[in-house]
C-alpha cells in the first residue's frame, strides 16, 4: 500500500529541513498567512493545479486478513507546485537557487522515494514579483517545479464471498450439501 501524502506539504518539509527554516517561516499556500514581520526568509508552497496523466485498477488479497480480496485503484498526476520565497531584506534574492537545490538533494530523494513522487530536476524560471508592501519593499521571488505523484484508493469488494454466507439452503430451509464424487 502506498504511503500518501499531499505533494505541497512533502515540498514544504523538503524546503523547510534544507533550507534550516522553521515551521512559521515555511507555510503552504491555501492558508491564511500574514507578511512575515521580520527580515528573515518566509517560503510559501502553493499547488497550482493537477493533470492527471493516467490510471489503473487491480485487485488483490488483503495482506491484513488473507480472505478477502480488495480493489485498488491508482492514478498518477502531474502537480504544478509554486514556490514563493520573500523577504524584506535581501534574503530571498540572495537564497532562491537554494530552492532547487533543496528539490534535488538526497533528502528530497528520500521523501520522493517514501511517498512515490517525482520531482523534476529543473524548476522553472524564477519570476521576480517584488513590490512595495507595506512599510518597505518586499522582495518575492516565484518558481514552478512539476512533481508526478501516484494517488491510490484501495476498498472492498462488494460481491465478493457474497455467496459463501449461503450453505445451499432451499427456500423451505432444508439444506442440501452438494454432492462431490471424486475419480480416482
Amino acid at each position: 500500500m502506498l504511503e500518501q501524502r499531499e505533494v505541497t506539504k512533502v515540498v514544504a518539509d523538503i524546503l523547510m529541513s534544507e533550507m534550516a527554516l522553521d515551521a512559521e517561516h515555511c507555510l503552504l499556500g491555501d492558508q491564511q498567512y500574514a507578511l512575515p514581520a521580520d527580515d528573515e526568509l518566509f517560503v510559501v508552497v502553493f499547488d497550482d493545479g493537477f493533470k492527471p496523466l493516467g490510471g489503473t485498477k487491480f485487485i488483490e488479497l488483503d495482506p491484513a486478513s488473507e480472505n478477502y480480496l480488495h480493489e485498488v485503484q491508482q492514478y498518477s498526476g502531474l502537480h504544478d507546485v509554486r514556490v514563493e520565497v520573500m523577504s524584506f531584506s535581501n534574503a530571498a534574492r540572495l537564497r532562491i537557487g537554494e530552492v532547487a537545490m533543496a528539490l534535488n538533494s538526497i533528502y528530497a530523494q528520500q521523501l520522493s522515494e517514501q511517498y512515490q513522487i517525482q520531482i523534476a530536476d529543473r524548476i522553472k524560471t524564477p519570476v521576480n514579483a517584488t513590490a512595495a508592501e507595506e512599510t518597505g519593499m518586499l522582495f518575492r521571488y516565484s518558481t514552478h517545479v512539476n512533481v508526478t505523484a501516484m494517488h491510490q484508493k484501495v476498498k472492498p469488494l462488494p460481491f465478493y464471498n457474497y455467496y459463501d454466507k449461503y450453505n445451499g439452503a432451499l427456500q423451505d430451509g432444508t439444506a442440501k450439501s452438494p454432492e462431490v464424487t471424486i475419480n480416482e
